[in-house]
C-alpha cells in the first residue's frame, strides 16, 4: 500500500491515464473537454502535479467512471 503522498499522487496520474487509454481518448481531448491544458493532464498523468477535487470529478463525469476508481491502487501495486 502506497504511504506518501506522492506515491498516492503518481497512482491517481496512472489511474487517469488508464481511465482515459480505455475510453480511447487523448490527452488534448480530456484536457479539453474538462477545461484544462493538455501540457496539465500530462503533469498529473505522471504524478508531477496535484489536481483538485474539481478538476478531478470533471474528469470522472467525462470518463464515465467514479471518482472512487482513481484512488484504486491495487490495480498497480497488487503483488502476485
Amino acid at each position: 500500500m502506497p504511504t506518501s503522498p506522492d506515491e498516492r499522487r503518481i497512482l491517481i496520474g496512472l489511474n487517469i491515464s488508464y481511465c482515459r487509454r480505455a475510453r480511447r481518448l487523448t490527452q488534448v481531448e480530456l484536457a479539453e473537454a474538462v477545461g484544462i491544458s493538455s501540457n496539465y493532464l500530462s503533469q498529473v498523468e505522471r504524478g508531477c502535479k496535484s489536481i483538485s477535487l474539481d478538476k478531478l470529478l470533471k474528469i470522472s463525469d467525462e470518463l464515465g467512471v467514479d471518482v472512487k476508481s482513481f484512488f484504486d491502487f491495487d490495480r498497480f501495486t497488487k503483488r502476485e
